[in-house]
């Protein structure tokens, strides 16, 4: 039995609490019921506490850490037979960070007060996407929670894989950037002024290189504030309007226009919705349904509009490779994968095909990015260094000169 506190009215409206104690949460609020209570608020052992929000998870543990780590323990606990409820009920207790058990808790009163799990994740957008609570909500629906989730989870742990190599060969070129930069800085800030000083004690000047480094450090070391304030104002302003729709549309779709860059962002929606489709079709979802959580699931604003388009196609009468061609949706070869699958009537068999041909093509051209990147970063820190040295260089030089004379 477990000790719940309660606080709400009586059957005259008046304020009541106390203590009851119960199986779990819905047999407490089913027995208060029978004594003509309607509780107001109720919380396991001491004092009523209100429901958490979603922003407590503002810091700590990465949010898709936390998604991942929340799901390979509920399919543990459900798929060794416990039911949704129970699952949930021991996992708040065994877990041991703050953050994912503070997780179960809100979630496993939802869940008590007759919320599916899914409904209770919505309340977590920063925790679990809209792709990963659709997913989740076609396996309630269909009955097949197990496997859909164990499909999920391997999806979740590919991307985990691929974000860590990102960050990972991010990090060497970010390091060489910052050294350039700080370097450049002690040069400027430092080293230079007494040069500066050398030289015309000699009654010799700054070589033209050199000159034009000293007006750019008296530059911002006097207007720093004007520097950094523009700075935030665009980025104040840019977030401002990505905040509006027609901004995210916008961003989103120059966005596609990167070099490389682009490609990764397109292959990472084929391989979403790919890999969405498959579950939702493969667990017994029916197209208009699928097609509907899939558009709800789109993070790229530019193609969710294609792929509303493509919905509205698709209920009008016209194939999935028709309407997915019209608006763009997938590649060639993607759709030809499709057509068969229209063809043959196994869809989720295609768009798993599809996921791991665009799994393959993201991994190189992120490869592809990461290289660019770093070589970038080489070439700029190569050029302040050059930079440098030819400004000491030709200084050195006009101030032997200035001293022979």
């Amino acid at each position: 039995m477990v000790k719940f506190a309660y606080k709400g009215q009586d059957a005259g409206g008046r304020s009541i609490s106390g203590t009851i104690e119960a199986n779990d949460r819905r047999s407490a609020i089913v027995m208060l019921k029978n004594r003509g209570i309607n509780a107001t608020s109720l919380a396991e052992g001491g004092a009523v506490e209100g429901k958490k929000s979603a922003f407590s998870f503002s810091f700590g543990a990465s949010k898709s850490k936390i998604a991942l780590n929340f799901l390979q323990k509920f399919l543990q606990l459900h798929a060794g037979g416990l039911a949704i409820g129970d699952a949930i009920r021991i996992m708040r207790l065994r877990l041991k960070n703050p953050q994912e058990k503070l997780l179960a808790e809100t979630i496993y009163k939802d869940v008590c007060e007759g919320k599916t799990i899914a409904a209770a994740m919505r309340n977590f957008p920063s925790i679990f996407n809209e792709n990963t609570v659709c997913t989740i909500e076609a396996g309630e629906k269909t009955g097949n929670l197990v496997p859909v989730i164990r499909n999920l989870i391997d999806f979740l742990e590919t991307k985990e894989a691929i974000k860590k190599k990102f960050i990972a060969g991010m990090a060497y070129p970010a390091t060489v950037c910052m050294i350039g930069f700080a370097v450049m800085l002690i040069f400027l800030l430092f080293v230079m002024p007494r040069l500066q000083k050398m030289l015309s004690s000699l009654g010799g000047d700054l070589p033209a290189i050199a000159k034009c480094l000293v007006v750019c450090s008296n530059f911002a070391l006097q207007y720093w504030w004007a520097i950094i304030g523009g700075a935030a104002l665009i980025f104040i302003g840019f977030f401002a309007y990505r905040g509006t729709q027609k901004g995210k549309y916008n961003v989103d779709k120059w966005s596609l226009k990167i070099p490389i860059g682009g490609m990764v962002i397109k292959e990472n929606f084929y391989c979403q919705t790919a890999n969405l489709l498959a579950t939702l079709l493969g667990s017994g979802i029916n197209m208009t349904e699928a097609m509907t959580l899939a558009e709800k699931a789109s993070e790229n604003a530019f193609f969710r509009e294609r792929f509303t388009d493509s919905k509205k196609m698709v209920l009008d009468g016209v194939s999935m490779t028709q309407a997915f061609e019209k608006n763009a949706i997938f590649p060639d070869l993607g759709l030809d994968l499709l057509s068969v699958g229209e063809n043959t009537g196994d869809l989720a068999s295609s768009f798993r095909e599809i996921f791991k041909i665009y799994h393959t093509a993201l991994i190189e051209h992120l490869n592809m990015l990461m290289t660019a990147v770093t070589a970038v970063a080489m070439g700029l820190a190569f050029s302040m260094v050059t930079v440098l040295a030819l400004s000491v260089i030709t200084s050195v030089l006009k101030m032997t000169s200035s001293m022979h004379i």
